[in-house]
């Protein structure tokens, strides 16, 4: 049974140089792994007059991360941190199913998790990091250390063109071997 790999872009741009980095990782995964993207631009903000029942989209999404074997995340990095939408989906993650429930059991504890980021020069390294640290928190199983970064070259910010080299693609490819191996 071919397993299944949840896909998060932490950027809602239609041109985001993310979800290119997602669907070249999507292509590795092609006859090894089922791909579903989540949608976070759906989601409402998290508030917790609104928990119970839960929202369509946070249900959907937290379906979609339940059955998925594992979570790819690629995400840029803004002013240094994680963006809003991917914050946002992972604080709807983290919230407990049933409120009822002793274990507080929610959609991401215990999921496998990788992280890649394309950004500027310092290749998303305080994103990757925070998210790191927030994943470890609720309970995700982080693999990769904090993931894999790349930066931008000047004609991505100024032509909104990226041609990712062959070390990127070589990183993404050891990223999805580390994810398959792990599920």
């Amino acid at each position: 049974m071919a397993k299944r790999i949840a896909f998060v872009v932490g950027s809602t741009r239609r041109g985001s140089f993310n979800l290119q980095l997602a669907t070249i990782a999507e292509g590795m995964l092609e006859g090894k792994a089922n791909v579903v993207f989540i949608e976070t631009a759906s989601l409402p903000f998290v508030n917790q007059d609104i928990e119970f029942p839960a929202p369509e989209p946070v249900k959907n999404a937290r379906d979609a991360v339940m059955s998925s074997d594992a979570i790819w995340i690629f995400t840029p990095e803004y002013n240094q941190s994680i963006p809003g939408v991917l914050k946002n989906l992972l604080d709807w993650l983290s919230r407990p199913l049933d409120p009822s429930d002793p274990d507080r059991k929610t959609a991401i504890k215990g999921k496998k998790v990788i992280i890649s980021g394309a950004g500027g020069g310092k290749r998303t390294q305080f994103c990757r990091k925070a998210l790191f640290d927030l994943l470890s928190f609720i309970g995700a199983e982080v693999l990769d250390e904090e993931g894999r970064g790349f930066a931008l070259d000047r004609r991505a910010f100024t032509e909104n063109i990226w041609e990712p080299d062959e070390s990127v693609i070589s990183d993404l490819r050891e990223q999805a071997d580390i994810l398959m191996k792990s599920v």
